[in-house]
């Protein structure tokens, strides 16, 4: 993961997605459904993400967590842990 990505990566964790980077270039959204996991949106652009992740206009996917009552991770321990949700 690049760490530009990494914010990307913590949102749709927040929200119980996982993000996947495609071969393309985009990125996917996965979400867990008991044992499978089902593709929820493909071919997005970092823009994209933000968006589903209720980040719009000059609003940081990080003000957008604590808007909606998700705790950010503070440490790089707490966004693995974070990481081992979805």
């Amino acid at each position: 993961m690049n760490e530009p990505d990494r914010p990307l990566f913590i949102a749709a964790a927040l929200r119980g997605l996982r993000l996947q980077p495609m071969p393309d270039g985009y990125y996917g959204l996965l979400e867990r459904n008991g044992d499978a996991v089902e593709l929820v949106a493909d071919g997005l652009a970092f823009k994209d993400v933000g968006n589903r992740c209720g980040a719009f206009d000059t609003t940081t996917l990080g003000r957008t967590a604590g808007r909606d009552g998700l705790e950010w991770p503070a440490t790089y321990e707490a966004f693995l842990a974070l990481a081992h949700t979805v």
